[in-house]
C-alpha cells in the first residue's frame, strides 16, 4: 500500500509526532490534504534529550533546568541519594494543562524512560518513518508559535508515533510514495 511521506529534520519529526509542532514550514504549496507519514531526516541524535532550547517549549526548559540543577548538587557533594527509579518527572494538575503541554511532557516521559532503562538505541530515529500526522490546511498566517514569517504554514492535527519505527528508508524532497 503507497502511503505519502514527508521528511521532517531529527528531531524536530518527533516534536511533529507528538503534537507538540502543529505547524510545519515550507516555502511551497500543495494541493494534497489528508494524512502524511512523517520521515524523520538527517542523523541520529545523542541518548538522551537533544538541545531545544530555541524552540517555545517550557516544559523542556523546566525539565533542563531540573536536571542542571541535579547535576549542580552532584558536582558540589560527595554523595547524593535519589528515590529508587531515580529522578521522578511528574505532570501537575493534568487536567488544567494546555495539549502543548500535556503532549511535551509525552515526549518528556518517553526520552526520560527511554534513557533510565538504559536501551543503547538511540530514541531519536533517523532514516525511517516514525509516524503521521494529518495535513489540514496550508496558510500564511498561522498564530502557532511555531508559525515562521514569509513561509507557508502547513497546519497539522491528529499526530501518531510508532511504537517501532520503518528504518533505513533514504530521504526525499516533496511529498513522496513509500510502499508499505
Amino acid at each position: 500500500m503507497p502511503v505519502n511521506c514527508l521528511s521532517v529534520p531529527n528531531p524536530i519529526s518527533y516534536l511533529v509526532c507528538y503534537g507538540i509542532k502543529d505547524v510545519e514550514n515550507r516555502t511551497w504549496r500543495t494541493d494534497y490534504r489528508g494524512t502524511l507519514y512523517i520521515h524523520s531526516a538527517g542523523r541520529i541524535s545523542f541518548r538522551g534529550m537533544p538541545d531545544f532550547s530555541r524552540f517555545p517549549m517550557p516544559v523542556m526548559r523546566e525539565f533542563d533546568t531540573i536536571m542542571s540543577q541535579i547535576q549542580d548538587i552532584e558536582q558540589q557533594s560527595s554523595y547524593i541519594g535519589f528515590v529508587e527509579n531515580g529522578v521522578t518527572v511528574m505532570l501537575q494538575r493534568e487536567e488544567k494543562q494546555p495539549i502543548s503541554v500535556i503532549n511535551e511532557y509525552a515526549l518528556l516521559s518517553d526520552v526520560y524512560n527511554h534513557y533510565r532503562s538504559e536501551d543503547q538505541d538511540p530514541f531519536f530515529h533517523a532514516g525511517a518513518i516514525i509516524g503521521s500526522v494529518e495535513l489540514s490546511d496550508i496558510v500564511n498566517n498561522s498564530d502557532s508559535a511555531w508559525a515562521e514569517e514569509g513561509k507557508f504554514h502547513w497546519v497539522l492535527s491528529n499526530p501518531v508515533r510508532f511504537k517501532i519505527p520503518l528504518a533505513n528508508i533514504p530521504e526525499r524532497s516533496g511529498i513522496w510514495k513509500h510502499e508499505l
